[in-house]
């Protein structure tokens, strides 16, 4: 009985600290990010991804110049590298951005093809 009692408090130990080591590392992008794609087409090509995390999940929006805004998609970050999608005029984007501190530099996936995406932490 012992045994399982303190097996059970390990469990529970070792889900807390894996709970707060996700937070952590999520801490580090969530709020929001000011990006520019200069090859996307006008209207698209500058905006802000605006990510937050809702119930230990990261969800977000990509806030374009005109105040237009659209649900990000499986929004995820795992090594300091952020992956996210969303649908642009009917069409499935996929973005894949590498963080390194308050900077964030990529790639749109389309389908016209891939292009270039950097991004920098607003204050």
């Amino acid at each position: 009985m012992k045994k399982v009692v303190i097996l059970t408090l390990l469990v529970a130990m070792f889900a807390g600290v894996v709970n707060a080591t996700v937070s952590q590392s999520n801490k580090e992008i969530v709020g929001e990010w000011k990006y520019e794609a200069p090859a996307a087409p006008y209207g698209y090509e500058k905006g802000s991804l605006i990510i937050s995390e809702k119930e230990g999940k990261l969800v977000g929006e990509v806030k374009f110049e005109d105040g237009y805004k659209i649900e990000l998609k499986k929004v995820t970050f795992v090594d300091g590298v952020f992956k996210c999608g969303l649908y642009v005029d009917y069409e499935y984007v996929s973005v894949k951005a590498k963080v390194n501190g308050k900077e964030m530099k990529g790639a749109v996936n389309t389908p016209e093809g891939e292009m270039p995406i950097t991004a920098k932490k607003a204050k």
